[in-house]
Parts: structure tokens; sequence; C-alpha cells
């Protein structure tokens, strides 16, 4: 039985009194950690030197803090608003500034974006895995405890639990230690009545546990992203991947801006088709990709709809199914799922529906107990039917026997025993969640129907096949595996967590995993989503180059590249011909000197010249083709919502024209010379007060000030 307690300090003392002096913990990555217990149990270790700690985690999220002062002075009002009481892990900052205590050890196996880049403890311990192989690694590692936060479900017969978010990791490390032999890891977790509660696999019950920690003075707010505007080049990438998605399909996305660029671009497609095809007609979508289109995907509005299989459950999804396109059902039975694919059945069941499944050898003659139970858990028998020793008795209490030869038998069933329509069907299958506060908001306003649809499972069922191969092929039909990525080499291998000089950005999570699966499975393909440039230190670089010194995804495994000027379909192509379409969708800034490399290197014939059409790859072309759209309203920055205020948002605005106008030496010094003449006046006065500059002291400060000011007057 678990131990049920209000006091905090009970986690300490379980793990010491049942494992000594050696901690080695798993705790799930993003918003499913205890965030207080882990802090408690870190700073335990660090005043006890004797004890051994090894957190294996990912995703330690953190409050933006910012780099300059004016970024500090912003978020510290914005995250007083916005974040509140929200408990930070004590050990990021030991991690970021490489102090972490001898005795201790905090690996990840995915980090935060780019936040870790210049620490050498989180570098030196990254922990490279796919993300299905992470269980496996934590029980090769001998993890020995599990510390989670559980969502709550309070009743009349007594609480209900669940792993809520982060389903992910725990259930498989539970299943290998089992399978390999090894202790069953203490299970500890702290009850968080704010984690919405997802039902399914996620859901079990207070013995799962060895120890629940439920205090409501504990209680936080799970971390919420701030929702990222979308810019021209991320919906431009987004109307594209678009087109590339077939009705009655399946769909994994990721989080960012790309993500909710593509869904705001398939809503439109949806509800409002005109202007949807408008757009694709004056962006030259149609004329320039039509073949690809016809073959991998479809332009018109969405019918049987789309299924989610995503190791992510992003906001994108509930947007999705509010909009009516998520909503193909699949089902926890592969032969069922199979004639539902093929048309020869529906949700709503046919009169004849058993006659049919023994028709088809769905189903033997004599209905075991074993198939009895299936057929009920499905919605095809009723669930007030019972069944004993081969005999099955109806609700108006009459005896039949399981025996469908006699077609008497066969007939009552159909006729008393048959349900209305099949049960226990999902619209997406997820392994962990994270977004925004308006996307909890919206899963606790799930009523249980529909939380029943939005079911929450171990990684190991979401990205891999094995396990389950036969359920997810008939599932996962015409599924579309869309991500970012950082590079991608004219050979079409793909860059998306390391930069060339092995500094790890965030980790290979699962791409490789949905990369790998778009090619074993009929009918799928991956897409990567890239933009064509990026700001370097000293100019535009571009993210389509020669070579690259790393790879996540290998030139074997290439397939479809989205960019802003368009989409390359590289699966089964020769290298010259990779090569050729991936400069058509690159920036014409770069295109020839792309095409020089690779004719120098025979890969590429000298006579070939990039066609006309993508011969003006730039961004202001992306801007025209969105002018008319967005003057009439489509194509916002924040679609979905936003969570600055519009203060804030110029604010950000000119932080952001402030480090655009600082990125090398020349530039500094000639912002900084121009901020010398500068004069705040009355309208930049409320700004330098939100920022807590409006009486500087200090030379920095007053610095700052002008700078600020300068800024402000730019944006």
């Amino acid at each position: 039985m678990a131990i049920i307690t209000n006091k905090i300090e009970a986690s300490v003392e379980l793990i010491t009194s049942k494992l000594g002096k050696n901690w080695v913990i798993g705790t799930p990555l993003g918003i499913g950690k205890p965030n207080p217990i882990i802090n408690q149990v870190y700073e335990y270790a660090r005043e006890h030197s004797d004890i051994s700690l090894d957190i294996f985690t990912a995703l330690s999220l953190e409050i933006p803090q910012g780099n300059s002062l004016l970024e500090r002075r912003f978020l510290q009002s914005f995250t007083q608003r916005f974040f509140g009481q929200y408990p930070e892990l004590v050990y990021i900052d030991d991690v970021k500034h490489d102090c972490v205590p001898a005795n201790i050890k905090v690996r990840e196996f995915y980090m935060q974006s780019g936040k870790m880049l210049h620490s050498r403890t989180a570098q030196n311990n990254y922990v490279s895995s796919n993300y299905t192989h992470v269980a496996r690694d934590m029980v090769d590692r001998d993890v020995n405890v599990i510390l989670q936060m559980v969502a709550v479900k309070r009743g009349k017969q007594g609480n209900r639990y669940s792993l809520s978010c982060n389903p992910d990791l725990t259930l498989d490390i539970v299943r290998i230690a089992e399978r390999k032999g090894k202790p069953r890891p203490l299970i500890i977790a702290m009850v968080n009545e704010h984690l919405p509660f997802m039902s399914g696999q996620a859901e079990v019950d207070a013995d799962f546990f060895d120890l629940l920690y439920d205090d409501s003075d504990a209680y936080f707010e799970p971390f919420a992203a701030p929702a990222q505007p979308i810019n021209l080049t991320d919906y431009s990438i987004g109307l594209l991947s678009s087109t590339l998605l077939q009705d009655g399909g399946t769909l994994q996305i990721g989080i960012g801006s790309l993500a909710d660029a593509l869904v705001y671009s398939t809503q439109l497609r949806q509800q409002n088709n005109e202007t949807y095809q408008a757009m694709l007609e004056s962006a030259h979508i149609t004329k320039n990709h039509q073949a690809l289109i016809n073959e991998v995907g479809d332009t018109k509005p969405f019918v049987k709809g789309l299924y989610a299989a995503s190791e992510m459950f992003v906001e994108g999804f509930a947007q999705l199914y509010e909009s009516g396109i998520l909503k193909r059902k699949v089902y926890p039975d592969a032969e069922i799922q199979a004639l539902l694919n093929q048309e020869k059945i529906t949700e709503q069941l046919a009169e004849n529906t058993l006659s049919k499944l023994l028709e088809w050898q769905v189903i033997e003659e004599f209905i075991t107990a074993k198939a009895f139970k299936r057929l009920q858990y499905l919605g095809i028998l009723k669930t007030d039917l019972s069944y004993d020793k081969g005999k099955i008795t109806l609700p108006n209490g009459q005896v039949i026997s399981a025996d469908l030869h006699d077609s008497t038998n066969l007939q009552l069933l159909e006729q008393h025993g048959l349900g209305d329509k099949l049960a226990h069907g999902a619209v997406l299958h997820a392994a962990f969640f994270m977004g925004s506060k308006r996307f909890y908001q919206w899963l606790h306003g799930l009523d249980e129907n529909q939380q029943a649809l939005f079911q929450m499972t171990p990684v190991s069922q979401i990205n891999e096949l094995y396990g389950g191969e036969a359920l997810d092929r008939v599932q996962r039909v015409k599924a579309r595996f869309i991500n970012t990525c950082m590079k991608v080499d004219l050979m079409g291998a793909a860059a998306s967590d390391t930069l060339e000089n092995h500094q790890v950005v965030s980790g290979v999570g699962g791409q490789y995993n949905f990369v790998a699966m778009a090619h074993a499975l009929d009918d799928s393909r991956s897409i990567l989503m890239l933009r064509s440039v990026h700001a370097g230190k000293d100019a535009i670089e571009s993210n389509i180059v020669w070579k690259y010194g790393y790879c996540t995804i290998p030139r074997h495994l290439r397939d479809i590249v989205v960019t802003e000027y368009g989409m390359a379909d590289l699966r089964g192509q020769s290298d010259e011909t990779c090569v050729k379409r991936l400069i058509c969708i690159a920036d014409s800034r770069f295109q020839e000197s792309l095409r020089a490399q690779a004719v120098y290197y025979n890969k590429l014939s000298p006579d070939w010249d990039i066609p006309e059409q993508y011969r003006h790859n730039t961004p202001e072309m992306v801007a025209q083709h969105f002018t008319k759209a967005q003057e009439q309203g489509y194509f916002p920055p924040y679609p979905f919502g936003e969570d600055f205020t519009e203060d804030e948002k110029k604010l950000i605005a000119a932080l952001k024209w402030l480090k655009l106008n600082t990125k090398n030496k020349y530039s500094t010094l000639l912002t900084l010379i121009k901020a010398q003449f500068v004069k705040a006046a009355h309208a930049e006065a409320h700004f330098l007060k939100m920022m807590q500059l409006n009486q500087p002291t200090t030379f920095k400060e007053k610095l700052s000030a002008k700078l600020l000011v300068m800024a402000l007057r730019h944006v």
C-alpha cells in the first residue's frame, strides 16, 4: 500500500531508509517533474557529501532570465506576472554555472533548446539516446527511484490517480525492470490538482506508488510556455506542408511556431478553402508542386479527418480537434481497424455485424470467454451481457449457447446482444504533453467522453512499431511525420539537435524514430521543415549547405524537405536530383555557391541551370505572397492566443531590434554612438518606468535607458 502523506520530508526519509546512500533517480521530462520533491532531494544530497545522487531526466524547464540588463529587467516584470509562484528546479542554476557538487550527476537526454550550449556540465553529461531507448538505458543504469508529478480525481469511491502529462517513461521503466529481473524502483509521486487528469494507460491505482505526497499548499501551476509569434517564413513553410496531409491519414507534429503555422494553414484549408486555394495559387505552390501534392497530399477540406500519433500532445492538436479535423478514431484491435480502413464496417454497427465478422473470419464460430471479453470491450457486444462456461446471458435474461454454428444463437445474439457502436476509439495517442496555460485549461475542461479520445501512453507504443506492429500499421495509415531541423546538406542528411562542433542544442528525442517509421509504414512520409537561412554572428547564413559535420537523420533516410520557398521530394532519388531539388528551395543568395560546390565535387552536371521560377527565392517574395491575405486578417502573429500585453510586445520588438543591431563589434559601436544623442520623450516614459529605468543611477542604467529609447523609436 502506498504511503499517503502531506509531509514533503517523507520522500527523503523513505529513499534513505530503503536505498541507503546510492540514489539513481529518474524523473520525467517537461512538466511531469515534482519540483519541490526534486529540490529537497537535491539539496539533501548537496548537504550530505556521502550521498551519491545521479539524476537522469530531460527538458528541465527554466523560467527565462535574460542576459543583458534590459532583458533581465523586462523578464523580471513579465515572469512575476506570468509564472507566479512556479518553483524553479534548484539544480538548473548549478548545471548552468558548472557548480554541481562532486557527489551529484545531472544527466539529460534532451535539453531546453539552446539553454545549455555554454555549460560544460550539461555538455559533458548529455546522454545521446533515442527517446524509445531511454527507459532501457535508465534501467541499465540501475535507476532505483522515480519521482513524478501526478493528477488526481477525487470522488466518493476514493481517489483516482493519473500519470497525466508523462506516462512516457515511467510505465516502460517498470516493465523493462521486471523483464530484466531487476528490482522495481521506488515510485514517489507528488499530487498536483493543477495537472490535467488523463485516462487510458496514464491512469494507475494508488498502490502503483510507494509514496504519494499530497499537500494542497504545495500545488502549483505547471510550466507554461508563452506563445511565440509566427512570422511569414514560418507561415510559408506551414502553408506548403499543409498540402501534404491526406484526408483519413495520421499526423505527428512537434512544438513551436513552425508546427503552429502548419496547424493554422490546415485549419484554413478546412474552414475557408476558397481563401486557402487562392493562397496556394498566388504563392505559386500549386504551379510548382502539383505533382507532389497529387501524389502525397491534397488541398481539399477533410471529411474523414485525421488521427494523431505523436510523442508530444501539443496544443495544435487541440486546435485541430476543435476545428473538426482531428476526428478519425482508431480502435485497439487490428482486425476491426483493418475492416474500418477498408470501409467494410463503420463505427455504427450494422444489424448483421456478427454474421459479417464470421464470414470474414474475424471471430470463430464458438465464442470463448476471451473472445467474448474482446467483443464486449470493443462495443460489438453490449456491456450488460454475461458469459459463463460457454453460455451467454442476454439482457432479457434468456440464456443461449456461445456456439454460433447454430443460426438461432447467432440470430438471437444479433437481435438482443449487439452494441450500437464501437467503443474505446481514440483520436490521439501521445506520450507526453506540454503547452500554454490555455492548453492546460482546455484539457481540464474536457468531459469524460472527450477525455477518453485523447490517450496518453508509454513512449514505446508511440515512437516505434515493435511490440504492436500489426495494430500500429492499420492505425497509422497515410502518416505524415512532420518535424523541424536546423540544417540539411545537399545529399539530404539533416541536423536537428547538435552543432557541427558537437555542442548539443536540444537532443535527438524521437525524431529519428519517426523518420525511420515513415519509411517502414506504407503510404507514409517524413517531412522536415527547415527555415532556409538563419542570422549568423556577422551575416545571414544558409541552412541548406554542401556538407555539415553532424547529422541527426542520415542521407539514406532522406524524404521530403520543406523551406519557405518550396518542397523537395528526395525519397528514392539520385544524389544529383537531390542536389537540384534542394538548391531550388534554398535562398537565392546562396544558390549559386551551392551549385558550384556540387559541380566541383561531381555531384551535379556543370550545364545545369537553376530554373527561372526558383531564382527569386527572397524574403521579399515571401512577404509579397502574404500581403493581400494579411490585409484581410489572415495569418496573424498570434493565431491561437497571446500571453504578452501590448506594452510588453512593444518592448520585445525593441529588444529584438537592439539585439539585431549589436550582434558584432562594428554594429554595437555604431549603436552605442548613436544612443549618446538620444533623449527620452514623454512617449517613452511609460516604458522606462516598466523597466525601472525612469530614474537611472549607474552608468549602465543610464546607457541602457538611452538604448531602449532609441530601440523603441525604431519599432
